[in-house]
């Protein structure tokens, strides 16, 4: 039945005996349009041969043109899908109210279908690839030097490696998160006499370098200054068991949510999380303690998982197992974080990150878009890229909205400044000297067997 033969009926009458006739035109998306059939047209004026057909049916061209401001047409409210109010699912177009009838608040919610899982398979997650394949050929760049300093690709002496890779002595050489190489200390950066171990020991009698050998990178001064290595050791792994650890959970969690928000947000938040990590550990890490690792990037992107949940509970199907195993995920790995080798710092600072950018980049929770609808007004956007143009589809965005939708703007702005806030004040405080926190080293470490005097280096007086 053509869409002009369904009103006919609907109305009672036919085109020949109604003034008016309601179609429904391909010009306007959908949406329901009146015409006059009293009413004098232009042949440019007339509805198209595809907006309806009847047996006089003629060609003529949408009077409604993309140029008409949508503020100028007789439309009544867009029928709108609500996957969760299946009556709203069975209303035809003309059950649907007319325009000015019913209020904003009452309007049909938005439609918010879930992605449809085979095309979000299809979808390929560059960012975390990428990052991968990188972590993935320095780490074997790793085994190589290793191999070439000391015969092995293991560090068995002077202490084992329990997670089974280079020494630590090597990854601060190759670009580890380690203090002494980043900013002055008292008694150490200043002191040219003080030894410290090279990449290449195997025994504590080969504590003949400098520090600036052992840093390498260039060297370092008195006031050492290597600030990149608040972004390199996020390509350094510690280990065979430190790496298949993160990329199991990176390619698991991480290929997922870039999948969801988008490539750009995800390696926004991923860089972010895991310099904000490093940030905190060197404020308040032992100085001798050195840090490799995606830990913080991925803890950040546990954070956006967490949020993503509880902004979207309902598009769950299991909501409270999903929640379960991301708690279950971060208290195991907080506890494997207070044993040596492992840098708590890193997952802290990544997680705090994590939260403030999602609260910030993820879609506003699903009560508020379902509450504030879909205002018709911002239908029509101006084709035109001038700056004029531009400014009213800024102003179109912005008009007609519900008051929770601002609301959640300024969230987002809020917790923009904050994370941006966050990161200027640890910066300061690490060029200042760090936190200088007695008791923060036990986040990061258990009171027995001397484990939280690990890293302690000792001073001397210049």
């Amino acid at each position: 039945m053509a869409p002009f033969d369904f009103f006919r009926k609907k109305n009672g009458g036919t085109a020949e005996n109604s003034d008016t006739v309601s179609v429904i035109s391909s010009r306007t998306n959908g949406r329901l349009s009146t015409y006059d059939k009293n009413q004098s047209y232009e042949l440019s004026q007339m509805p198209t041969e595809s907006t309806y057909s009847g047996s006089n049916s003629a060609v003529y061209s949408d009077p409604y043109e993309d140029n008409v401001p949508l503020t100028n047409h007789h439309v009544s409210q867009s029928y709108v899908y609500n996957p969760w109010n299946p009556q709203s699912n069975q209303q035809t177009p003309s059950d649907i109210p007319a325009p000015g009838s019913a209020p904003h608040s009452e309007r049909l919610p938005m439609s918010i279908p879930p992605m449809d899982q085979q095309k979000k398979r299809r979808i390929i997650p560059w960012f975390t690839a990428i990052v991968s394949v990188i972590q993935v050929i320095v780490f074997v760049s790793e085994l190589i030097v290793m191999h070439k300093y000391t015969g092995s690709i293991i560090a068995t002496r002077p202490t084992f490696n329990p997670m089974i890779g280079p020494s630590t002595y090597l990854l601060i050489h190759m670009g580890a998160r380690f203090t002494p190489c980043m900013h002055y200390i008292s008694g150490v950066t200043d002191v040219k006499t003080k030894n410290f171990p090279c990449a290449s020991s195997t025994t504590i009698a080969t504590n003949v370098c400098t520090l600036s050998e052992l840093c390498g990178m260039g060297g370092v001064s008195d006031h050492p200054d290597q600030w990149w290595r608040f972004i390199i050791p996020m390509f350094l792994h510690a280990g065979f068991i430190h790496i298949i650890a993160n990329m199991l959970l990176q390619f698991q969690l991480g290929g997922s949510m870039e999948r969801d928000i988008g490539t750009l947000k995800f390696a926004f938040v991923y860089v972010a999380s895991g310099i904000c990590g490093f940030l905190l550990g060197g404020n308040f890490a032992p100085d001798g303690i050195a840090s490799t690792g995606a830990s913080g990037a991925l803890f950040g992107i546990i954070a956006l998982s967490i949020l993503q949940l509880l902004l979207n509970w309902q598009l769950y199907e299991h909501p409270k197992r999903t929640l379960m195993s991301h708690l279950i995920e971060i208290v195991i790995a907080f506890a494997l974080g207070l044993l040596p080798g492992l840098d708590n710092f890193a997952h802290i600072g990544g997680f705090a990150m994590g939260i403030l950018l999602g609260l910030a980049l993820l879609r506003s929770p699903l009560k508020l878009r379902e509450r504030a609808g879909q205002p018709i007004a911002n239908d029509y956007y101006p084709k035109s890229k001038s700056l004029k143009d531009r400014f009213q589809n800024l102003k179109i965005v912005f008009s007609g909205r519900h008051p929770a939708w601002y609301l959640w703007v300024i969230v987002r702005l809020v917790m923009l400044v904050l994370a941006a806030t966050l990161v200027i004040v640890l910066i300061r405080l690490f060029n200042n000297g760090g936190g200088h926190c007695s008791w923060c080293k036990y986040l990061s470490c258990l009171p027995v067997n001397g484990w939280c005097d690990n890293g302690y280096i000792p001073t001397t007086s210049s």
